[in-house]
């Protein structure tokens, strides 16, 4: 492995007459070298590299980067002096600085805690600290950035014209034709000598290794490498994305490339087990490399594939994809002294009588559109038509009428409430609705506190439901008693005490309902084992999908790949969720860092909206994958990107029974997702999709690998799936069970 780290600065300087001052001065500097102390002309490109052999490519790469516009190179040698022996050489024939010489073992973790902080790590930071407020390159001397526009200046002026900070180059692994390790002693121009591209060989030579790279970005103060290299952004600056995309030729597999993955192996170096990877593949292949996949050089070809990528003119500021922003919220509805007069489109609406029972649905406080809302919305499709008008009651923010459909919106009445604070606030809103049955939507376990069953009770309500849509967490074991002390801890300790307010707020729902609806077993056993619900007042209804999501869709699958810039044939995941913690979408962002990590190709979309959305955004662009992953925020028609997917993910801490399960089943995707709450009642693991572990980055990576790699596979689980769906999970077997609870 090459451990050459390069930085190279850009100040700011005219272009004019560059050429002829650039010539004079290298001509001049050779007859009178400058010592590390001498500051070069203002104007210079300067390149930072920490040096350690690579001495058949070192006089390629030199040339290489003073093609693209380097004016200097400062460097930090280390290592045994024979190993640099030809740099030596030939340094006074090319703008170098020698900064330091230092010997050692192979760069390794300085202390055990900090496997990034590395003597390499050190010096290069401590580089990057002379020279803020410019553009930085960083590579490495076995790797030859090619950039999107003929040279470093000029890419950096696209970048600064997209207010971008940073530039990803990905790994491309060159390889000789036949796949072996042969090369000559010096390589002059390794283009010719390793003509053959592959963009997953790492995963093919069954090694999980790092093939991110970000070469290009801008220096600010505090800024640091995240490791001892540039596989991550680095820290210290917020990177802000841009379709621009580079490539990293990486030259790794040569004549040397034996003694480099034994001084590796043979060290403490936190990449010691990829080595031992790469050490085994071609011990066991007779020093070969797999040609499967790789494609022959050119520019025009890496354009062809996406990866290489400009930004056309036309566009300014960062690129980050999204969906038209739905329209805004509507503004709060009529007010507690209106009720007896409910209103559409700000205008008294009367209503005609009806006969039957009123029903009353209470939501929780939210301000995300999800299934639970869905759920509902089906649900009062169904209910028979001779019903008074039903009321829903909302807090703090309306959600529910902007989903609703013509028909719904004349029948239901929507009221907006202010949260209520205490038991007589509860009592007031459920009494001046004068319900016969009253129905509590929990989205948790602690959606509603006590004061609400208690409040339906007082207010005289004969029928009772509550609706549990989502898994409780386990409650955790007591303290084991070892001493006095614990025995107090155990009785009246701050976890003790929480705990009981849990479960006593959870028990007063679970006595006082006349009946509990959990939507999956998994659900019911929690409450049932873990909270002492009633067992024989908790049934199971599980939810179900709708058929219009297998209609066809004004916006198909083609028109949302090429929006995003999606080949048709890259694997595309795609994830609908709130974007809340339960929902763990921290952990896919990881998962698809991961994947491209190791040289497959893979995006990913994720609809919804939630109070975490900055935070993730922020998660992408530190992983490096904004050209990757989507936020496109809630969407009511979620097929145009259903038919658009390869598969679909679901990463989620607690679950209930998801509905976007259930409907990307029905779309004939594959579906990915965690063994929590009813998840695996929907999906089969190895037949209609696969059930990983929850809290586990790497887990999801290798499930989105094997369905990326295996397209038959992904075709089977996808028939199952659709299968699976239409036989099981019909919503109207579902509402009419959940219909008959209701009203008898």
């Amino acid at each position: 492995m090459s451990v050459i780290w390069s930085v190279a600065t850009l100040a700011c300087a005219p272009s004019a007459a560059f050429g002829t001052i650039k010539f004079l001065w290298i001509a001049h500097s050779f007859g009178q070298r400058q010592s590390a102390c001498e500051k070069p002309l203002p104007m210079s490109l300067r390149l930072f590299s920490q040096v350690n052999a690579d001495s058949d490519l070192i006089e390629a790469w030199l040339k290489h980067y003073l093609r693209l516009g380097v004016d200097w190179f400062h460097l930090v040698v280390h290592g045994r002096p024979e190993e640099n022996e030809k740099l030596f050489a030939i340094k006074d024939s090319y703008p170098i600085t020698i900064e330091e010489i230092y010997q050692g073992p192979f760069p390794a973790p300085i202390s055990v805690d900090g496997k990034h902080t590395t003597e390499k790590k050190q010096r290069l930071d401590a580089l990057l600290a002379r020279y803020t407020g410019q553009w930085v390159l960083l590579v490495d001397s076995d790797e030859f950035v090619e950039f999107p526009y003929p040279d470093v200046r000029e890419t950096i002026q696209h970048l600064e014209s997209a207010n971008a900070n940073l530039m990803a180059a990905p790994m491309l692994q060159r390889l000789k034709s036949d796949g072996s390790l042969d090369s000559p002693p010096v390589i002059e121009d390794p283009f010719a000598i390793f003509p053959l591209c592959s963009v997953d060989l790492y995963r093919r030579m069954g090694v999980k290794a790092e093939i991110f790279k970000f070469p290009l970005f801008y220096c600010e103060r505090g800024t640091e490498l995240a490791e001892e290299g540039n596989h991550y952004p680095p820290r210290g600056l917020e990177p802000k994305a841009t379709g621009i995309i580079g490539v990293t030729h990486h030259f790794k597999f040569r004549r040397y490339i034996s003694v480099r993955l034994e001084k590796r192996v043979n060290s403490p170096h936190h990449w010691r087990n990829d080595s031992l990877g790469f050490q085994g593949y071609l011990d066991s292949h007779s020093k070969r490399l797999p040609l499967e996949g790789a494609f022959l050089y050119s520019r025009e070809e890496l354009f062809k594939r996406g990866l290489l990528r400009q930004v056309s003119a036309t566009k300014s500021g960062c690129r980050k994809s999204h969906a038209q922003c739905i329209a805004d919220q509507k503004n709060l509805l009529t007010s507690a002294s209106d009720a007896t007069a409910p209103s559409r489109n700000g205008k008294p609406q009367a209503l005609p009588r009806a006969t039957g029972k009123r029903i009353v649905f209470v939501l929780p406080k939210a301000s995300e559109f999800g299934g639970l809302e869905r759920n509902l919305l089906e649900l009062l499709r169904r209910l028979p038509q001779q019903l008074p008008h039903p009321t829903v009651v909302c807090f703090g923010q309306d959600i529910i009428s902007d989903a609703m459909d013509q028909d719904q919106q004349w029948r239901v009445v929507v009221k907006c409430r202010k949260e209520p604070q205490s038991l007589w606030d509860w009592f007031r809103i459920i009494r001046e609705n004068k319900p016969e049955i009253v129905i509590f939507a929990y989205s948790c376990i602690d959606a509603f506190p006590w004061q609400a069953p208690v409040a339906a009770m007082l207010a005289g309500v004969p029928r009772r439901i509550s609706v549990q849509h989502l898994a409780p967490a386990w409650l955790p074991p007591p303290i084991q008693v070892k001493s006095p002390l614990d025995v107090l801890r155990r009785l009246i300790g701050r976890r003790a005490r929480n705990v009981r307010k849990l479960k006593m707020s959870a028990r007063i729902s679970g006595y006082l309902s006349s009946t509990t609806v959990c939507v999956s077993n998994a659900v019911r056993d929690a409450f049932v084992k873990a909270y002492g619900f009633p067992a024989r007042k908790t049934v199971v209804i599980r939810n179900g999908f709708s058929h219009s999501i297998s209609d066809p869709s004004q916006v198909n699958g083609a028109s949302v790949r090429s929006r995003l810039d999606i080949a048709p044939e890259e694997f595309l995941l795609v994830c609908a969720a709130r974007l809340v913690p339960t929902k763990g979408v921290d952990i896919l962002i990881r998962a698809v860092s991961l994947v491209l990590r190791q040289g497959v190709s893979c995006k990913c979309i994720i609809l919804g909206d939630g109070p975490l959305k900055e935070n993730l955004q922020q998660k992408v662009n530190s992983e490096g994958v904004w050209d990757h992953v989507f936020f496109e925020g809630f969407q009511q028609d979620v097929r145009p990107y259903f038919q658009a997917a390869s598969a679909f993910i679901l990463t989620s801490h607690l679950e209930g029974f998801p509905i976007s399960v259930l409907e990307a089943m029905a779309c004939g995707l594959p579906c990915i997702v965690t063994n929590v709450g009813g998840n695996v009642e929907a999906v089969r693991d190895q037949v209609t999709g696969l059930v990983i572990p929850p809290e586990s980055s790497e887990a999801a990576a290798d499930a989105i690998l094997y369905l990326a790699t295996n397209p038959d596979k992904r075709a089977e689980m996808a028939a199952n799936a659709r299968q699976a769906a239409s036989q099981s999970f019909d919503v109207e077997k579902q509402m009419v069970e959940l219909t008959s609870v209701i009203l008898h």
